[in-house]
């Protein structure tokens, strides 16, 4: 029976302690934990930079891997290699990230060469430099079993109105490639093990508080104003009471953090709230199962989904989020309440008015700060809960459920594997060597005029004195950091004990197995060193 294979160029690496951790990476290395812990493929292929690459990505799923008896399932390549495997390998789905990375140049590649279907993630979609990586989606010969996969209906929306905007101002067709609404999932499991009261006791909270939870970067331009959650906390009149507001997440802006400890100062709640910076992952997993409910009021347009709300429903917790973006998606009034947003259409925003010559950071906080989550119903929702703990409960109990059905991650990646294997039987294998309007440079076409001439089929090669002698020698030529990909020391051996008298470039690839591609690349390398010489 023919291995089913599943194949990326993305490494699901979680960033590096020094970057900021956000929820694309999240996300991604939840699916990629998924994937290999519930995924039904034959193997796993990965296709990386380089050999430093290979080590990272060994470094931080070696153990995973190992834990899930996965090794023999996952393949590395580099990236160098890809031509060579998916002509060998007849692959089910290559599956990305994202798709302003690599998503238009590999569906260029694949026409040429294979045939499979290609699906990207879909994450933050309001950042401007994106915009033309949309733009080359259109022009990269993508196909209609090709897709990007939106984790919402609001995230569908936003990616069909740029195409839309994109193709009524440039007069291009709409692309091929599907929108399809899956969304992000998350590993319920992490919750075992972590007791209520046993989280309590270790975060140092009363056994009859009641918690609000909001866990979210601090940051006012790139996730939410914490300002009007505290307003909405201070009109319930929290002094006195066993009431309790945690804010915690990553410190994405330390100036913001002590703009919200000097106004829970102003507002008079500092003894009912509490500010948590830079938590750990088991610190935020004992924050979900200490709070009685969770509360987000997001007003920024980077957000998509809402991969803390499922983190939430998966706790078993009920949610107060602001009616926006994804989130609409992932609650119902069950075990939710939604509060009102509002916005209006200003040229400042427009691409009429001065918004694309705005810094990111300035452009997302000036639309934030236009973007309003209604304080008063925030403030009664969050009074319903804190007085009705035992609603709170049973709409938890709901959220629990719903997350159980819908967005656990076994039933997230059965939805995709089905998915993409309908992609692979629906590829049309006619369109493979179509090429798409090019969307990566000719470099020898625009920069051979920098070079004095050309190295031909005629021009004749042999071996210099310096090459014999180290052959004489048993030495090998060094090699910096991942030309190993390119240049073989065995074939670079073998050139130098053949060609003690000059041969032609044309005649030396007659002799050799090797590609064309492969054997100039070695000989215009080993002339660079001095290994072989022009006569």
């Amino acid at each position: 029976m023919k291995k089913r294979i599943w194949a990326s160029l993305d490494d699901y690496l979680l960033p590096r302690r020094q970057d900021k951790v956000v929820g694309r990476s999240v996300a991604v290395n939840n699916f990629f934990k998924a994937l290999i812990a519930h995924g039904t493929f034959d193997e796993y292929h990965f296709f990386l930079e380089g050999q430093a690459h290979k080590k990272v990505f060994a470094e931080q799923h070696g153990t995973f891997l190992r834990e899930k008896g996965a090794e023999e399932k996952v393949k590395i390549f580099y990236r160098t290699e890809l031509v060579k495997q998916i002509k060998q390998y007849d692959y089910a789905i290559f599956h990305l990230a994202d798709p302003v990375s690599y998503f238009p140049s590999l569906c260029q590649v694949r026409n040429l060469h294979a045939a499979f279907p290609i699906t990207t993630f879909i994450h933050s979609l309001s950042y401007p430099r994106y915009f033309m990586n949309y733009l080359q989606i259109m022009l990269c010969g993508a196909t209609g079993a090709d897709a990007i996969i939106c984790s919402s209906q609001s995230g569908r929306k936003v990616l069909s109105a740029y195409f839309s905007q994109l193709a009524e101002g440039l007069q291009l067709p709409q692309p091929e490639v599907r929108l399809e609404i899956i969304p992000f999932g998350f590993d319920g499991s992490v919750f075992r093990g972590y007791q209520r009261q046993q989280c309590r006791l270790q975060l140092g909270l009363g056994a009859d508080e009641v918690i609000a939870l909001c866990l979210a970067r601090f940051s006012e331009y790139d996730k939410m104003d914490l300002f009007p959650l505290l307003q909405a906390f201070q009109q319930i009149d929290p002094v006195g009471r066993q009431w309790r507001l945690i804010i915690a997440g990553s410190s994405q802006s330390t100036n913001y953090v002590e703009m919200v400890q000097l106004w829970t100062r102003a507002l008079n709640i500092s003894a009912n709230v509490i500010l948590k910076t830079n938590v750990s992952e088991e610190e935020k997993l004992a924050l979900y199962r200490a709070a009685d409910f969770f509360v987000s009021p997001s007003d920024n347009l980077q957000e998509t989904f809402g991969l803390t709300l499922l983190e939430a429903m998966a706790a078993g917790l009920p949610l107060i989020v602001s009616d926006f973006d994804g989130y609409r998606d992932l609650v119902a009034d069950d075990m939710a309440i939604s509060i009102p947003t509002r916005w209006a259409p200003l040229e400042l925003f427009s691409t009429t008015g001065v918004a694309p010559l705005l810094a990111e950071a300035d452009l997302h906080r000036f639309m934030a700060q236009s973007a309003v989550v209604d304080v008063v119903e925030l403030s009664h929702a969050l009074r319903v809960f804190f007085e009705h703990p035992e609603k709170c409960r049973e709409m938890g109990r709901r959220a629990r459920e719903r997350f159980r059905t819908s967005y656990d991650y076994p039933v997230v990646l059965e939805k995709l594997e089905t998915f993409w294997l309908e992609l692979k039987s629906d590829f049309p294998a006619d369109r493979m060597k179509q090429r798409a309007a090019s969307i990566f440079p000719d470099y020898y076409a625009a920069f051979s005029h920098y070079f004095t001439e050309e190295l031909t089929p005629e021009t004749a090669v042999k071996a210099t004195a310096f090459a014999r002698s180290m052959e004489a020698l048993g030495a090998s030529y060094p090699l910096y950091a991942d030309m190993g990909q390119l240049v073989d020391v065995e074939v670079v051996q073998s050139l130098i004990r053949r060609l003690t008298e000059p041969v032609r470039v044309k005649d030396l690839l007659a002799i050799t197995t090797a590609a064309a591609d492969t054997m100039k690349y070695q000989v215009l390398w080993m002339l660079k060193h001095g290994l072989l010489e022009c006569c």
